[in-house]
């Protein structure tokens, strides 16, 4: 197995998590489509879990940004700065849940396997990188 190490820092998190979680959620929304079949109703539960993944990826990726470009300007404020990303991340969804009618047609359970691919493969991915943007100091 090949290890690489993410030299982009928070930008290379932020590349790798979009890619990722992406690339989930197309396969997800795919294998909706194959299993639940296109005549019963396999094309709306495809759109409606890509629909949930792509809001959770987006203001996921928000907040990656966020902390990504505040790292670059003003490091001793940087946890804070994501900090406060992350929260507005969770009100936001919160009013969105809460404020804006669902779309006509959309299959609330595939809507929220979505959200749940959305979720798990961005922190997965999140972790793993993470993880190698550390340099080891001392060997094992």
């Amino acid at each position: 197995m090949i290890r690489r190490t993410n030299t982009r820092g928070w930008w290379g998190i932020l590349t790798a998590c979009l890619i990722g979680a992406s690339a989930s959620l197309l396969l997800a929304a795919g294998l909706a489509w194959l299993i639940i079949g296109p005549e019963a109703g396999g094309g709306t539960a495809a759109a409606s879990l890509a629909l949930a993944g792509a809001v959770v990826v987006i203001l996921s990726g928000a907040t990656l940004l966020l902390t990504a470009w505040s790292w670059d300007r003003w490091r001793e404020q940087a946890i804070f700065i994501s900090l406060f990303g992350f929260v507005m991340k969770i009100v936001l969804m919160a009013l969105l849940l809460t404020v804006v009618p669902p779309p006509e047609g959309l299959d609330r359970t595939a809507a929220g396997i979505g959200a749940i691919v959305a979720i798990v493969s961005w922190q997965v991915i999140e972790v793993m990188v993470f993880a190698r943007t550390r340099q080891q100091i001392y060997d094992d």
